[in-house]
């Protein structure tokens, strides 16, 4: 058989794919809307582990492992399809958050990274030595919000200000980038309201995967399967369980676009904890 007749026979094979890969995607459709009525989990990691092993009975060993990676891509995407169709049939997403700007006359600092700001008068901003120290004055309303360096890009990552706005209900609405000596920094501000607003470009999550083979992969597989690009990742290990780490990811996306709630929705139930730090405007 010459390479041509085998091509001939992969696109015929292809049609066939796409044809059955059509109709299962219908009958995605039929399981969402039978879950969206009655409240049903989409993701069902049991009954996914019960169609593997039928369908890889009789399966060649040489090609086994091929067939399993298509089978769990193939209900990837149906619980894609089905998280999205949940939304539109069952508005169940969760998510406390303001389309008003938020306005910023007082604010509290580092003491240490005050010479950094440039946004807003210095006489309207508290210094305190922690980031602790931080929250008893936004959480009481003496100041409006809280800046700091979140980033120093190509520098290091700070783990306090991020444990900071994962361990509380602090959320991002405002990024600055600013050349701090040659080096470029973000410096955000941060306030107890999640702020979106139409022309914000970026969505900081922060999550932990579940502890099986495989779960970071899927994650990003997914978060790649809605058109999303990533412009940060980092980790830290997670005190809470042993030989597990907790992701902070920025995204260029905007929590009021339908795909993207479908995608948020789909990480709070896919991951064993998942919190939004923040929604904001940044320049790419």
């Amino acid at each position: 058989m010459t390479l041509q007749e085998v091509r001939v026979n992969i696109d015929r094979v292809d049609s066939e794919i796409k044809k059955l890969f059509k109709e299962r995607m219908l009958l995605a459709d039929e399981v969402a809307r039978v879950k969206a009525e009655t409240c049903d989990e989409i993701l069902k990691p049991e009954r996914e582990i019960q169609i593997i092993e039928k369908l890889t009975q009789g399966v060649d060993d040489s090609i086994v492992m091929e067939y399993t990676a298509l089978i769990k891509r193939i209900m990837e995407i149906s619980r894609k399809y089905q998280y999205g169709r949940t939304l539109q049939l069952r508005d169940c997403l969760d998510i406390d958050y303001s389309e008003e700007e938020l306005t910023v006359n007082s604010a509290t600092m580092l003491r240490n990274e005050l010479y950094i700001l440039d946004s807003m008068s210095k006489d309207n901003v508290t210094t305190v030595s922690r980031y602790d120290d931080m929250v008893g004055l936004i959480e009481t309303g003496k100041v409006d919000a809280g800046i700091g360096i979140l980033e120093e890009i190509g520098i290091g990552v700070s783990d306090e200000l991020h444990k900071l706005l994962t361990d509380k209900e602090l959320f991002i609405s405002k990024c600055d980038i600013v050349m701090d000596e040659g080096v470029r920094k973000k410096v955000v501000t941060f306030s107890k309201k999640l702020i979106v607003l139409p022309d914000h470009n970026r969505l900081k999550v922060a999550f932990v995967c579940k502890n099986k083979s495989g779960s970071l992969a899927s994650i990003l597989s997914m978060i790649s399967d809605y058109g999303v690009n990533l412009t940060e990742i980092h980790s830290r290990p997670n005190m809470e369980a042993e030989w597990n780490y907790e992701f902070m990811v920025e995204m260029t996306a905007n929590l009021l676009k339908e795909d993207i709630r479908a995608l948020v929705f789909q990480l709070m139930n896919e991951t064993q904890h998942m919190k939004i730090l923040g929604s904001y405007y940044c320049v790419d």
